[in-house]
């Protein structure tokens, strides 16, 4: 199987040496951010921050928001927010760079692999296609311009901007090269539900289709669609998978209403959707994902592990990104209640589980919900 973060294919960017020291100091930045600093943020609201607020206020802090105000009366917290701020605006700058530099090239390279004579996947576009608004108009992660950005024809920098800026965020999260949502499911798929080896397999919000790549690659005989809403994200998607010589065909369809027939899929996947989509939209795409799935397959959703903080002051202090990483779904996705909206959805109770899975570096954890419908086809 492939090991999605040390693949090499000529959609990446070929930085320079001091490029790429930019991104490895980055990288640093990040690690010591999260390990030093980050990780005394729930004291600092304990020792600074809620003593603050009770001497402000005359009482300790006890909603979520009040929770929030009172980690910014921390200096401490403040002085990390800044810092956490700065850091991801500066992953950025270091991949923006050679993306920018090589661009020419790597536009040319997705267009010669698109049209190859030989090529084994596709790619399905629409000129009059209006991305979902709730994301393409925002700079999610910060990254530039966004998921939907699409700058003219042949454009790829917004699939490129998320294969090499995640690459630089994973590792600073302390992901190491091995590590692959894709992976997590697979792993999954063997211990939980007896290897099953799908035959269809739909990827949504593939983004830049590393996840989709590795189903096509896990899965040879297997016919792997993906789908995302952005342009030129697909068109990197598509290069890259065709670059690394697998079958996927990426469409651009928002993935609550995608355009396959109903039991078509046996396998229904997410990799980090939930937590970027609203609750009307994530609804929609719980539902649609058991119209595509057939009797006796499965639907993953695979996120973050935010779920599982312990206490409202941990979960409270994950939320940073909802305001200050374009996160506009964070606290949503923390808030909901994810059972509730699959069965709401029409997946069988018995059918929903939650997972709290390991990376394969054992260094990260995953929320993992999975379900299925019953063989015969009935909800």
């Amino acid at each position: 199987m492939m090991n999605v973060r040390d693949v090499q294919h000529p959609m990446l960017p070929q930085a320079t040496e001091e490029e790429l020291s930019r991104q490895r100091a980055v990288v640093s930045l990040r690690k010591l951010l999260n390990a030093r600093v980050r990780s005394e943020n729930v004291r600092r609201f304990a020792e600074e921050g809620a003593p603050a607020f009770a001497a402000r206020h005359g009482r300790q802090p006890q909603s979520p928001d009040e929770i929030e105000q009172a980690l910014f009366e921390s200096v401490g917290y403040r002085m990390w927010s800044a810092a956490n701020r700065a850091a991801q605006e500066m992953i950025w700058v270091s991949v923006g760079e050679p993306i920018f530099r090589d661009r020419d090239r790597m536009q040319a390279a997705a267009a010669a692999l698109a049209g190859a004579a030989d090529r084994k996947g596709s790619l399905t576009l629409h000129a009059d296609y209006d991305p979902s608004p709730e994301i393409a108009g925002t700079d999610v992660h910060l990254q530039p311009g966004g998921y939907a950005r699409d700058d003219s024809p042949d454009d790829i920098v917004a699939g490129a901007f998320y294969e090499t800026g995640g690459n630089v965020f994973s590792f600073g999260q302390g992901a190491g090269k091995s590590d692959s949502k894709a992976g997590v499911i697979f792993r999954l798929l063997e211990e939980r539900f007896g290897g099953f080896t799908p035959g269809r397999v739909l990827d949504l919000g593939c983004s830049a289709g590393a996840a989709s790549a590795a189903y096509a690659d896990r899965f040879r005989q297997a016919d792997v669609h993906a789908v995302d809403i952005g342009a030129g994200m697909l068109r990197y998607a598509h290069a890259r998978a065709e670059a690394l010589g697998v079958a996927v065909h990426f469409h651009q369809m928002d993935a609550a209403d995608v355009r396959f027939p109903d039991d078509h899929f046996d396998l229904v996947v997410s990799h980090n959707m939930l937590h970027e989509i609203g609750a009307d939209k994530r609804r929609r795409a719980m539902a649609e994902a058991l119209r595509v799935v057939r009797p006796g397959g499965l639907v993953i959703f695979q996120d973050v592990d935010t779920r599982f903080a312990p206490t409202d002051v941990h979960r409270v202090e994950k939320n940073w990104d909802t305001g200050f990483n374009g996160e506009l779904f964070w606290k949503t996705y923390n808030d909901a209640d994810l059972l509730a909206d699959m069965r709401a959805a029409g997946f069988a109770e018995g059918s929903i589980e939650e997972h709290n899975v390991s990376a394969v570096s054992n260094l990260n954890r995953w929320y993992v919900i999975s379900g299925g419908k019953p063989e015969g086809g009935a909800k």
